[in-house]
């Protein structure tokens, strides 16, 4: 017995040492980021203090992020992410939880300020502010999601007042995570939508009419609709969300 005892000290001893050397590249792997759009130069450091070197989700540069695990998910067998960016980074701070949780993958508690440049193109979006933002699929599909997300335009379009962004809160419909956002006077709309296998699509519209819209906006690529104008475009994330 004293035997068996000993030796099964010896194997958690083992197998806890190993866990806290585990490089942090390991984990990443692990936690299936990699499979999940999520990519980086270089990811250094161990499991608890590691660092993540121009990391990307799909086409949208999140930065050079600090990265940890944390510890009582181990325990359910889910592997947990909290990374950050600090405040005085280009873009704004970044704080985040991710990884694998049961079947499925998982942003949760998300704080970013992430400059979409012309990855949105032709959409005149210059940035996405997220704000206690959480999303999980399963096997592909959105199962829940909550959170504030606003969009900033450098669109100089007369008549509108698109300074402030448009504002909206994360949801699933049918399995899609979908951001609807509207401007302040409800004029005009932004409904993103992502899906598990990594496509996006986003409209922005414009209610109304104005008279410089009429030359202006179809140079910009926006089509005529009955309520004003309307804007489309699709894209891929990459390798898919949890599939």
């Amino acid at each position: 017995m004293k035997r068996f005892v000993f030796f099964t000290l010896i194997f958690f001893g083992i197998a806890a040492a190993m866990l806290f050397f585990m490089p942090m590249r390991l984990v990443v792997s692990m936690a299936v980021l990699e499979e999940n759009s999520f990519s980086a130069k270089q990811i250094s450091g161990s499991v608890w203090d590691g660092h993540i070197e121009s990391a990307q989700l799909g086409p949208v540069k999140l930065g050079s992020l600090d990265a940890g695990m944390q510890f009582w998910p181990l325990f359910a067998g889910d592997l947990i992410l909290d990374v950050e960016r600090p405040e005085n980074a280009a873009g704004g701070s970044l704080n985040a939880t991710l990884g694998r949780a049961g079947e499925g993958f998982l942003v949760a508690d998300a704080n970013a300020r992430i400059p979409v440049g012309r990855q949105l193109a032709p959409l005149p979006a210059s940035n996405i502010e997220l704000s206690g933002f959480s999303a999980n699929f399963v096997q592909g599909r959105c199962t829940n999601a909550s959170g504030q997300v606003r969009m900033s335009l450098d669109a100089n379009i007369p008549g509108l007042d698109l300074q402030r962004g448009l504002l909206g809160n994360a949801e699933c419909q049918d399995g899609v995570l979908v951001l609807p956002m509207a401007s302040g006077s409800g004029m005009e709309k932004l409904t993103l939508k992502l899906e598990g296998d990594g496509r996006y699509s986003a409209r922005l519209a414009l209610s109304g009419g104005n008279a410089a819209w009429t030359l202006l906006l179809p140079s910009l690529g926006f089509r005529k609709t009955p309520d004003g104008y309307a804007i489309k475009m699709n894209g891929h994330l990459g390798q898919g969300l949890n599939q």
